[in-house]
């Protein structure tokens, strides 16, 4: 494998070679690689930058992940600048630039250049460092078109429209739309929609530009001129879709960077109760835990044979029963009568009486009341918080409306000694009400802070964007542009339509409902295979769509590093990587050279 050495000579006429591209010992050592160097000013500034890394890590209880990443991101940024560093060591000892030589290594590019004798004109050119130089012999191609993508995305109008419509979701609406004064109003405002909107935007044009660098360029007859290279048709399509990735990557940095700095600017023209209010339940990272859901399955099943015992099923769907034996199961787990109460006890830990000490939690609950007559009123609760055996338990008394989601503080240190949280609701009003199993009580707790939190959301959302991309390029690389763009945009509104898939396979098919029970009335061939297709996509589009940032950063909620690294495995990796398969194994037998 040959590199690019630069190559510098002093005054007695001694030469040195100076590599050029990534460095992998100055990405590990870094400031240690500095010193060896002897460029001690800048090894003392890589030393105090890790030092004061390591303390802001500390005082803000970030995890290690986070600290690894932040060491990774200076490696990194060191690795690449390791040949100015080089030559900046050089030229502090004398030696100046003479030529820039290839070979495999700094001692055969000297030998190279002493065999010559007299320096051609081109080799005294000083080489500008790209991409490709970063990266192995076998790639550089590959990063070479990723470059060209990119260059030539820039010189699209749509890139210069793209940046004009994000500064207007992100900077221009905010500052013109008026909020209501509330910490809610405010989030709406200005994570909500301009997060929204982002996803939106670049979404939209990820996928033109996908379908229009591939297709366009097999349109134009210059993606036959590629081909001609020693190149393999899937480094094209690869190198398509980094380079998409890379514009990708810059706008999504400035414009979230963007959004991050106009929410501290916006957020100090709220009232100081108001902020308050922000710092603890937007401005932070909040997981949350639930009471452990009950195995109903075996009461199901004993309740279902005694029936079957006493009652005649024969003419009834089996599963119908079921479900409804389930669902009456469910209700008096959920029922809370007038006047009664109800325990929930939360496990947050083993450690979470020591990891939680002083810090503020919060309750989310959400209720329904069967009596329709009710609609608009309010209901009134008593909770009691903390240990039952405890002497001090927390009391509040508020009223929130039904069927909607309402979150109030309960204080620090509630929490028993084993990390139980145990909460005792009681319902003051006339009417009972029912806290749904799946998200009716919740309790809330800090886990971190707001900006790693809101780095992670982006990073969810830029895995969207590399889906999208991969979509584009998979039906370019066989169809016209037009046709290209209309089966990405068919693709992206089946991945929307997740609900009424939900809707088939919950049903049971798509002929023959019952209006009555909601049901199919009757199996048929078409509604079972209705059934399995339904099934499979929405299966597959869960996977793709079970991380929704702009809902957690909305809300306060922890995008947890587990989750990003699942939502790049599960959208980058596993379907965007078959969007990607089939994209490159259909590119590579495609006949470009057919008449168009």
């Amino acid at each position: 494998m040959t590199r690019r050495f630069e190559i510098y000579e002093n005054a007695e006429r001694q030469r040195i070679a100076v590599k050029c591209g990534f460095s992998f010992t100055a990405f590990l050592l870094d400031w240690i690689w500095a010193f060896g160097l002897r460029l001690w000013l800048e090894g003392s500034v890589l030393l105090l930058v890790n030092v004061l890394t390591s303390f802001l890590m500390a005082i803000n209880r970030a995890d290690w992940v986070a600290y690894a990443v932040v060491q990774l991101i200076q490696g990194i940024a060191v690795g690449m600048g390791a040949h100015k560093l080089r030559a900046m060591s050089a030229e502090r000892r004398g030696y100046a630039y003479l030529c820039t030589v290839e070979g495999s290594n700094g001692a055969n590019a000297l030998a190279k250049l002493a065999a010559l004798g007299t320096i051609p004109p081109e080799w005294r050119k000083r080489h500008n460092l790209s991409l490709p130089d970063f990266a192995p012999k076998n790639l550089q191609p590959l990063l070479s078109v990723t470059r060209i993508t990119l260059k030539a995305a820039i010189r699209f109008r749509l890139v210069l429209v793209l940046l004009g419509l994000l500064m207007t979701a992100v900077v221009v609406l905010p500052v013109i739309i008026k909020h209501d004064g509330s910490a809610q109003g405010f989030t709406q405002i200005l994570i909500t929609y301009t997060l929204t909107s982002i996803t939106a935007l670049l979404g939209l044009a990820t996928l033109w530009l996908a379908c229009g660098s591939l297709a366009r360029e097999v349109e134009d007859f210059s993606m036959q001129l590629v081909c001609t290279k020693p190149i393999p048709r899937w480094q094209i399509w690869l190198g398509k879709w980094l380079g998409l990735m890379t514009l990708n990557a810059a706008m999504l940095a400035v414009s979230g960077a963007t959004v991050y700095a106009l929410l501290h600017w916006k957020a100090s023209g709220l009232s100081e109760a108001q902020q308050q209010v922000l710092r603890e339940e937007i401005f932070v990272a909040r997981a949350g835990a639930k009471e452990p859901v009950p195995d109903l399955e075996p009461q199901v099943e004993q309740l279902f044979q005694q029936r079957i015992r006493e009652t005649a099923v024969d003419g009834m769907d089996r599963e119908f029963v079921r479900k409804q034996i389930r669902e009456q199961l469910k209700a008096a787990n959920q029922f809370v009568p007038p006047g009664k109460g109800r325990r929930w006890e939360v496990p947050l830990g083993a450690d979470a009486a020591t990891r939680l000490k002083g810090q503020t939690m919060h309750l989310r609950v959400k209720f329904i009341c069967p009596d329709y007559t009710s609609e608009g009123t309010t209901f009134p609760f008593m909770w009691e918080i903390g240990p039952p055996e405890g002497k001090r338990r927390l009391m509040l008394e508020n009223s929130f409306a039904a069927e909607s989601f309402a979150t109030f503080a309960i204080g620090p240190d509630q929490v028993a000694a084993d990390g139980t949280l145990t909460v005792d609701g009681f319902n003051l009003s006339d009417k009972p009400v029912l806290f749904p199993i799946e998200d009716g009580f919740e309790v809330l707790y800090r886990e971190g802070g707001f900006g790693l939190n809101f780095a992670r959301g982006v990073g969810i959302i830029f895995c969207w964007l590399g889906l999208l991309a991969a979509i584009g390029l998979f039906a370019a690389a066989k169809l016209q542009f037009t046709v290209a763009a209309f089966v990405s945009m068919s693709i992206l509104f089946v991945g929307l339509s997740s609900g009424t898939l939900g809707q088939v396979v919950e049903q049971g098919g798509i002929m023959g409902i019952d209006h009555e029970t909601g049901l199919v009335g009757q199996r048929t061939l078409i509604n079972d295979v209705a059934v399995r297709v339904y099934g499979t996509l929405k299966q597959a589009l869960d996977l793709v769509t079970g991380y929704n940032p702009v809902d957690a950063l909305s809300t306060g909620r922890s995008i947890t590093w587990t989750q990003l690294g699942m939502a790049f495995l599960l959208v980058v990796v596993l379907t965007g990587g078959t969007f990607a398969g089939l994209g490159m194994w259909i590119f590579t037998r495609r006949e470009l050279a057919a008449p168009q």
